[in-house]
């Protein structure tokens, strides 16, 4: 039996308690998952897991040998991409995640050019906006939009989170342009809510000191900032969206921007966008490679 891959399958099912979904991830057959983990206590002579009926949990034995085995395999990792360092080039998979819309709009058109630049590297992207935890998954990079909670990572700064308030000229017409954000009060706006969520939108005083909150109001909410964005495009109210995301339309007059004197702020705004990857990746020539790729293209859009 290969130890090594059967304690990487073990890894899996440990983080996912599912044979199922720990497949998945590795590009096995829960039948193939399964038959790791019997091997590996077969080998061991002790029960990692107890199995019923409806769901998989670790025993006393199987948690010992869980901490174990992710921190020796972080460490083989590490070693891995010590060694990989000493090549003169990005090789192997490298596995990335980026809030959905974030990695289609901005990270997917600079994939061609990345690996034709690096045609050893196999990139695989994961778009969600899901929390994805690096050591579990066994992701190589990741960007995060906001506060970093994680400290055992590493961060490099991507740029900041600039949003801007805009509409379409269309629905401008025949009624005032807000000059204040009290003045959005008689206005329709398009609002970005999560489940559970109170929207509020914070705006700088014109001074420089202090916030100004408004609660918008409108007949659009959305958990999408790409349908809002549509909502704006065809005129249906204002919209508080991210720079990145409008740019295309404010330059090509499709959106006009609103409250220039009262900038858009929010402690997401504060804390960023950031690229974060694991210890045992700070030498990886891909993970590096990747994000001096991104760097410099999203530096116009970011700042």
């Amino acid at each position: 039996m290969d130890m090594l891959a059967a304690m990487r399958v073990f890894q899996k099912v440990a983080a996912t308690l599912s044979f199922t979904e720990a497949g998945d991830r590795l590009g096995l057959a829960p039948s193939s998952v399964s038959r790791h983990v019997d091997g590996l206590e077969t080998q061991l002579g002790v029960k990692l897991l107890t199995r019923t009926t409806r769901r998989l949990s670790l025993t006393e034995a199987g948690e010992a040998y869980q901490q174990r085995v992710d921190a020796l395999l972080a460490e083989l990792d590490a070693v891995h991409e010590h060694i990989a360092a000493f090549g003169d080039a990005p090789r192997g998979r490298l596995k990335l995640s980026a809030p959905r819309v974030f990695g289609k709009r901005l990270l997917t058109p600079l994939v061609p050019e990345f690996l034709a630049a690096h045609p050893q590297v196999t990139l695989e992207l994961t778009l969600t906006d899901d929390y994805v935890d690096l050591v579990e998954t066994d992701t190589d990079l990741a960007v995060r939009i906001g506060a970093l909670g994680d400290s055992s990572l590493i961060s490099r700064p991507l740029g900041r989170y600039r949003r801007v308030l805009v509409c379409a000229p269309a629905y401008l017409q025949g009624q005032p342009v807000p000059r204040s954000p009290a003045d959005l009060a008689a206005h329709r706006c398009l609002r970005y809510r999560r489940a559970g969520e109170r929207v509020v939108w914070t705006f700088l005083r014109p001074e420089g000191e202090g916030y100004v909150e408004h609660l918008p109001q409108g007949g659009f909410v959305a958990n999408d900032v790409e349908a809002l964005l549509q909502a704006a495009e065809a005129g249906l109210g204002i919209a508080m969206l991210p720079y990145w995301l409008v740019r295309d339309a404010l330059e090509d007059g499709r959106l006009v921007p609103l409250l220039a004197g009262h900038p858009c702020a929010s402690t997401v705004q504060e804390a960023g966008i950031h690229f974060v990857y694991a210890l045992n990746r700070r030498q990886s020539l891909k993970v590096h490679a990747f994000m001096d790729h991104v760097m410099g293209r999203l530096a116009p859009l970011l700042t």
